[in-house]
């Protein structure tokens, strides 16, 4: 909300605009205060919304990723999540050294659009170094020369980039299916291909430290990338949705055809029918016949609730009179199903 300027602070601007003087100072806001340049000519594309659910995602990440590397370092090691922040690639670009320890991965967004859904994992040299040290049975010493990795180095490092990449596919299960791979291992930031310099990317900076080496995991998703993985989510939430309504419906109409059937129906067969004024009905006596409006051989309406359901046939069973159903009632039939 933009802050109301005060009578004094009125008082002054208009002052110092009488005065010709080019800056009017005006009380800033309040002290500690922290405001934030916000760049229209270049919007944010996410929500805070969706960058706290990134930012719940891959904490739960951090803490695979944790104890994976324990486990294979067979050493003590701590990944924590620090900070989810959108900005330009460039930004992004222009922070990281000339040489680097990356991961060009290929999320494989299940039903994507895209050949390649490209998201950049960056490690910290020491901590590569550090992670190669202990694979080879060292004891995880950082490196003090700061120099290029060789190509043993980089295979070594293939295999502990997989098992982290790998990890990925488990904390986005519950809301899409991604099979994510690593594509190559770059060392140079400079020659980057694939992500446009002024694109948008959602940066997840992760802080691990393996023994006494400390360093840092910078996860670079593309807009393109997070635009995809969000639109997927939101079409499998739709769909989730859909079918726990279409559940819920078919739970409903069970319910209401088990408790009709628990109703109680009075069913008869209605010979046929004839109408005799009341003074013919007067004079009945035993011995009478009353002539019905069917034929000897029709067949007996069965009725239910007043609605005739089938048609059958006169007969006896187990020393009783009984009716054979032999067809539905076209009407009746429709109410049955």
């Amino acid at each position: 909300m933009a802050e109301i300027l005060s009578q004094s602070q009125i008082d002054s601007l208009l002052s110092s605009l009488i005065s010709g003087k080019d800056e009017p100072e005006v009380s800033n806001a309040a002290p500690g205060k922290k405001v934030k340049d916000y760049d229209f000519r270049r919007p944010k594309l996410f929500t805070r919304e969706q960058l706290k659910h990134l930012f719940s995602i891959y904490e739960n990440y951090a803490r695979l990723v944790s104890s994976h590397i324990t486990g294979i370092l067979q050493t003590y090691s701590l990944v924590e999540i620090i900070e989810v922040e959108e900005q330009q690639y460039y930004e992004f670009n222009n922070a990281l050294p000339d040489s680097v320890l990356m991961g060009l991965i290929d999320f494989d967004i299940k039903d994507s659009e895209d050949e390649e859904d490209l998201v950049i994992m960056d490690i910290s040299k020491e901590v590569g170094f550090c992670s190669f040290d202990r694979l080879l049975g060292g004891s995880g010493k950082p490196l003090k020369e700061d120099r290029e990795f060789t190509e043993i180095e980089i295979g070594v490092l293939e295999y502990f980039f997989k098992g982290m990449i790998n990890l990925m596919k488990n904390v986005w299960f519950d809301y899409l299916e991604i099979s994510p791979r690593l594509m190559k291992i770059e060392t140079n930031s400079r020659i980057l291909q694939g992500v446009g310099t002024d694109e948008n990317v959602v940066i997840i900076v992760m802080s691990i430290k393996v023994n006494e080496t400390q360093g840092k995991i910078n996860i670079c998703i593309p807009a393109t990338t997070l635009d995809m993985l969000f639109k997927k989510k939101m079409s499998q939430t739709k769909k989730n949705i859909k079918r726990g309504d279409q559940q819920a419906e078919e739970k409903r109409r069970l319910n209401i055809i088990n408790e009709i059937r628990k109703t109680e129906l009075e069913i008869k067969g209605v010979l046929g029918d004839t109408e005799v004024l009341s003074q013919d009905i007067y004079e009945l006596e035993v011995g009478d016949i009353i002539k019905l409006d069917k034929p000897v051989n029709s067949m007996v309406d069965i009725v239910v609730n007043d609605e005739v359901w089938f048609k059958g046939e006169m007969g006896d069973y187990k020393n009783k009179r009984a009716i054979q159903i032999k067809e539905l009632n076209e009407r009746g039939s429709e109410l049955f199903i």
